[in-house]
């Protein structure tokens, strides 16, 4: 009888380490292969988005008239001793120059730099690559001559289904997953960048940049030994653990099962009250190590959910009641009245152009440094980024964007007697209106979008201030929501036709932010310049003329006041129209 009673006493202990083991052993592998994936999935993107950009910057630096006479030269008929020729041409090695340049960006990462004409006959062909050759030995090229990219020669597109999305929708993209090298022994991502024709607007070729995942397997291979680590120091734990809890099971039993329901509750900061030195001491003492390293896995976590937030606004989450970035799917959407505010950089293509791609990245970040903090400050928060432009949402007053505006301006003041750079001018539209804010993409890959006709309409506000030379454009809608409009240095400066619009839009120019010299000026002509446009809308041209001849005397330098005059003359000599809107404006 005693023997039996030993029996069943081993059997019910083994069971209870065995279950404790399993348990705690499945808990640390899950947090350790999910803290692993994370981690891949983030860098994956991170290199998208790197390889990406560098694309989209290449696809500048490539001169289109040297590319344009190499295009022309291609034929699916070249013989050898003609490829041969149009590779020691100067336009060639212009190109192939360029294409170096691009590579130099990243030249640990980037493979492969090589620009790509997508043929009429549907064959696509090399016009030019970067000469990463030498990296290849003397052995290896004879065995891999495919690996050599001529002139005219074909490109195997048929495994890259983005480059013909790239080609058809004549849009920036990049490779969703790894290609594997079998040359070079690598992984590799690839981003395609379409190079436009500036007159014809039509597809000249498309710029193809590979880089290596040498840095995401470095992280990656460093990850791994510590990921073991602590998988082993987890189940060496859990087994101890469980054997504790076998020898001793019952006693303190209750008090560790209410602080294992706080961890199950996501509260990794509890810990256990160590009374003893016996099994359950030594056991709260193991579960308070272990929670230690879950409140580790935690914070890691939290980390990413952080870096997260600098891509995707945590404002913009809110709208969308969701409490996380992990919370997101696709499809999610919600319907809002907010302010919308678009920048940009007057003539940044011209100023870029004396640049470096490094000190055009400089440039750009230090610009959006100074005036991004003025969009949080007013209770904004910017939605995107659109190369040195940006698009802000204010989801309170219309007045918050106003103030942002006028203290960005300021801000590119200040930036202009600081940075050491060619001084700046921005423009910034705003409207008001309804807006759909919610995810769209597809499973593998989604991102945060505005959809709405305001956007439109407020990017337009936008091109209107290089029209009107007026640093700040706002709508009717949002003149007519600002609490009080007479606490901002406002003038009204047009009705336009906006493109695809039947009501013309009354738009204001907002010069709060003006220089002080030219801020009096147009303070002292405002009232005149405004009733000047009311006899111009009421199709009295004549003393409209008059009242602007006047004015552009005392303020020649006064954009709008030039603009009616020249308007008021026009319509006079050849006939007033039934719709004086906006007949300048080239929508």
């Amino acid at each position: 009888m005693e023997k039996r009673k030993i029996k069943l006493s081993i059997g019910f202990k083994f069971k209870v380490i065995l279950a404790f083991f399993l348990f705690n052993a499945t808990v640390s592998s899950i947090l350790s292969i999910s803290a692993y994936d994370v981690l891949h999935t983030t860098m994956l993107k991170e290199i998208q988005e790197r390889t990406k950009n560098i694309a989209q910057l290449g696809s500048y630096l490539i001169d289109k008239p040297t590319l344009k006479s190499l295009i022309h030269k291609m034929s699916p008929k070249l013989s050898d001793q003609e490829v041969s020729a149009v590779e020691q041409s100067a336009d060639f090695k212009a190109v192939s120059v360029q294409l170096n340049r691009i590579r130099d960006i990243e030249i640990r990462l980037i493979r492969y730099a090589y620009i790509v004409r997508p043929a009429d006959d549907g064959i696509p062909r090399y016009v030019a690559d970067a000469d990463n050759l030498s990296d290849l030995k003397k052995s290896d090229r004879q065995k891999h001559p495919e690996e050599i990219s001529r002139f005219n020669s074909r490109f195997d597109a048929s495994a890259f289904p983005v480059f013909h999305q790239a080609v058809r929708e004549k849009k920036y993209l990049v490779e969703k997953k790894y290609f594997y090298d079998p040359i070079y022994k690598v992984n590799s991502i690839t981003a395609y960048a379409p190079i436009m024709d500036d007159n014809s607007n039509a597809l000249l070729a498309v710029l193809c940049i590979d880089i290596i995942n040498t840095d995401v397997e470095a992280a990656l291979g460093k990850s791994r030994p510590l990921s073991l680590i602590i998988i082993g120091i987890s189940l060496i734990l859990s087994l101890i653990v469980s054997i504790i809890l076998g020898n001793y099971f019952a006693k303190g039993i209750l008090a560790l099962d209410r602080v294992v329901r706080r961890y199950a509750e996501k509260d990794f900061a509890v810990r256990s009250t160590i009374n003893s030195n016996d099994e359950i001491g030594r056991l709260s003492f193991s579960l308070n190590y272990m929670a230690e390293t879950i409140q580790n896995y935690a914070t890691q976590m939290e980390n990413l959910l952080d870096a997260s937030s600098r891509f995707v606004p945590k404002k913009f989450l809110q709208f969308l009641n969701k409490e996380s970035i992990t919370n997101v799917r696709l499809g999610d959407q919600v319907q809002r009245e907010m302010t919308i505010l678009f920048s940009d950089i007057r003539s940044f293509t011209n100023l870029s152009e004396g640049m470096t791609p490094r000190e055009t990245f400089n440039f750009i970040n230090n610009y959006l440094k100074r005036v991004g903090p003025s969009i949080r400050l007013y209770n904004g928060f910017i939605d995107k980024y659109i190369g040195d432009g940006i698009m802000a949402l204010f989801p309170g007053d219309p007045d918050d964007a106003v103030m942002a505006a006028i203290d960005m301006i300021r801000k590119v003041h200040e930036y202009n007697e600081s940075s050491g750079y060619q001084p700046i001018e921005i423009g910034i539209g705003i409207h008001t209106g309804l807006l759909m804010l919610g995810t769209i993409g597809e499973d593998e890959r989604m991102d945060g979008s505005v959809i709405s006709d305001a956007v439109n309409i407020c990017s337009r506000m936008e091109g209107l201030t290089k029209f009107y030379g007026s640093p700040i454009i706002i709508s009717k809608e949002t003149f007519g929501k600002l609490k009080d409009p007479g606490k901002y240095h406002i003038r009204f400066l047009d009705k336009v036709r906006i493109k695809g619009k039947n009501i013309p839009i009354s738009v204001y120019e907002v010069y709060s932010s003006d220089l002080h010299h030219v801020l009096e000026k147009k303070n002292m002509s405002k009232d005149a310049l405004e009733h000047g446009i009311a006899l111009y809308f009421e199709h009295k041209l004549h003393e409209a003329l008059a009242v602007f001849s006047l004015l552009q005397k005392d303020y020649p330098e006064d954009r709008i006041i030039g603009l009616y005059r020249t308007r008021c003359e026009k319509h006079i000599m050849q006939g007033i129209p039934d719709d004086l809107t906006g007949d300048e404006l080239q929508e």
